[in-house]
């Protein structure tokens, strides 16, 4: 007979009922939808990562507004109105109230840096996997480079162009966002162990040293303005000599830029093809800019070339190197987008890099230094493209350092980032009401004032010329030349806001407006009329900040002005077609 339990009988947890306690309100939306149970792990949950699947977390079921405001560029989500937090987590003090255009908005006097939900809409049922991402941003330039081939003839092999060429990869490698202890973390030289890698020297040709040369000189400090430590003037060259996808990608870049001076510079001679390439023969009789088009070209279908080779790596499709290459790509596209032989592809291709850019978690705070500066100089470019395409920046990151705690160098690189939230609002001026616009203007007025006003003495003028007969804007000198810039972006931001900012009406708001306006004008090519001829890095955001300026100037003296001004920054820049000063003229015909 068996013996009962001398303790008392453990008493059992009451079940919840399945329609209440089983069915969770919270939870991604693809555990949601695979009915899994999801820990709410962020950026991505256990369960999509442990599948492999995309994981995202909507708006409609975040029922903690502190999860929302946590969420980064990794967790995309859609928003109908626009809506403005304090960066920190932390309760702040009570708020102050500041002038603006429209009225008087609060804003928290301990976080002076307000945050945006102003993410595209488009984006989060269209990314892919991070897994898959390199692989969708390759196939988008295989995809046009096979279609440009064939409408040019340009004699290339378009079967070498496929990326299932790729070796068997090898063991995957630990991410190396989780290798970076120090800040302003610098990639590692390359080793032995990265197969894409070659641990000895690439030997350079006399003319692959000319183009090299080039783009330390020239192109490493326009991509580094806005970078103090100046990664793909000094880190990029050191990786490209180990590397051949950086390296034909940056020798591709250099050739089409100096193909755009060629008129200009002193007469050098190129090889027409280089080793190995599949266009016969060297055109001795061809001009050089034939000559420097032909490497450019040359080079440009041999990177795409080495990443066909490489992207099964997984080891590579994690590293700096290509997240090097992909910024390379998409400046050679951004200056081939004029040309005869251009894609006309380069602004579809930036969608790809931020693929590429979320699946490594490279964001404008990353400690991986290079990761870092590629992120702001992609978002430098996709700044103009969506400015001048009246669409959203494609980024949804947001920062989390506030104003008052980042050294002048990042308050440099912040304003580029509050300018992308500009260039954001323009875009959805027909998504909402004239109240909500105008809120919305007024939220983004008050962060640049805010920036504007926490900016140490290093970002005054050293000197300011009064007007003279002879010049419609009075120079302005600012040093260093990243300060001067960041000081333009932040009028060409305030002038992309007033402009389609809705007004209720009145004098004394027109006048308010007209005076915002003018001062940045001012400002702008003041400081533009400074750069002439003397800082090429800085005339690609002179000709992006004179650019917006003509779009409120009246008088045909200043207009006049505006345009000798942008000419000559287009004469410098070779970016982008002088067909810009015909749109801005065309502007200008329209409001008279």
């Amino acid at each position: 007979m068996p013996v009962a339990p001398t303790g008392a009988p453990k008493q059992r947890k009451p079940r919840p009922s399945r329609a209440r306690g089983l069915r969770t309100t919270t939870g991604c939306l693809t555990c949601r939808k695979r009915r899994v149970k999801c820990d709410e792990s962020k950026p991505r949950c256990g369960q999509c990562i442990k599948s492999e699947r995309s994981c995202s977390y909507g708006s409609a079921i975040d029922t903690n507004s502190e999860q929302t405001a946590d969420q980064e560029e990794s967790s995309p989500r859609e928003s109908n109105a626009p809506t403005a937090q304090p960066s920190s987590a932390t309760v702040c003090s009570p708020a102050r109230r500041i002038p603006s255009i429209a009225g008087e908005i609060d804003v928290f006097q301990n976080s002076p840096e307000l945050r945006f939900d102003l993410s595209p809409l488009t984006i989060a049922t269209s990314l892919p996997s991070p897994n898959s991402a390199p692989f969708e941003w390759y196939d988008l330039l295989a995809e046009d480079a096979i279609n440009n081939i064939q409408k040019h003839n340009l004699g290339f092999e378009t079967t070498c162009l496929s990326r299932r060429q790729s070796p068997v990869p090898e063991t995957p490698a630990i991410d190396p966002q989780l290798q970076s202890p120090k800040e302003d973390h610098i990639h590692a030289e390359p080793t032995s162990t990265e197969p894409w890698n070659s641990v000895q020297t690439i030997q350079l040709t006399g003319d692959e040293i000319q183009l090299f040369q080039h783009f330390v000189d020239v192109l490493g400090p326009a991509l580094d303005l806005f970078d103090h430590l100046r990664h793909f003037t000094i880190l990029v060259p050191r990786l490209a000599v180990h590397n051949l996808g950086v390296l034909k990608s940056l020798l591709a870049v250099a050739a089409r830029h100096m193909e755009l001076h060629a008129d200009t510079q002193p007469r050098q001679s190129f090889s027409a093809a280089t080793p190995g390439s599949s266009v016969s023969g060297s055109h001795e009789a061809q001009g050089p800019a034939q000559q420097l088009s032909d490497l450019a070209t040359q080079y440009y279908y041999e990177t795409l070339h080495y990443l066909s080779q490489n992207l099964l790596y997984p080891s590579y499709t994690k590293s700096g190197e290509i997240i090097a290459t992909a910024i390379l790509i998409s400046t050679y596209e951004m200056f081939d987008a004029r040309g005869s032989n251009g894609n006309g592809n380069w602004e579809r291709h930036l969608r790809g890099i931020f693929w590429i850019q979320r699946s490594q978690n490279n964001n404008g705070e990353s400690v991986d230094g290079l990761r870092r500066a590629a992120w702001w100089a992609w978002l430098r470019q996709d700044i103009w493209v969506a400015f001048r395409e009246n669409r959203r920046t494609l980024t949804i990151w947001r920062p989390t350092k506030r104003l008052m705690d980042l050294t002048p160098d990042e308050l440099a690189l912040r304003i580029v980032y509050i300018a992308a939230r500009c260039v954001d609002y323009a875009a959805n001026e027909k998504q909402y009401d004239m109240h909500t616009r105008i809120e919305q203007g007024d939220t983004l007025l008050n962060a640049l004032e805010d920036w504007h006003r926490v900016l140490p003495a290093s970002f005054n003028p050293i000197y300011t010329q009064d007007h003279s007969e002879n010049s419609s804007f009075s120079p302005i000198w600012i040093h260093p030349p990243a300060y001067a810039a960041a000081v333009q972006v932040f009028h060409f931001a305030r002038i992309v806001v007033i402009i389609n900012q809705p007004t209720m009406g009145g004098m004394n708001p027109f006048r308010r407006r007209r005076r915002y306006l003018d001062e940045s004008v001012e400002a702008i090519c003041g400081i533009a009329t400074m750069h002439q001829r003397k800082d090429i890095p800085s005339s690609f955001v002179d000709m992006m900040c004179v650019y917006a300026a003509g779009h409120c100037v009246q008088t045909p003296t200043k207009q006049g002005a505006v345009l000798q001004l942008l000419e000559r920054c287009l004469d410098i820049t070779k970016f982008p077609p002088r067909s810009l000063l015909d749109d801005l003229a065309k502007y200008w015909r329209e409001e008279t």
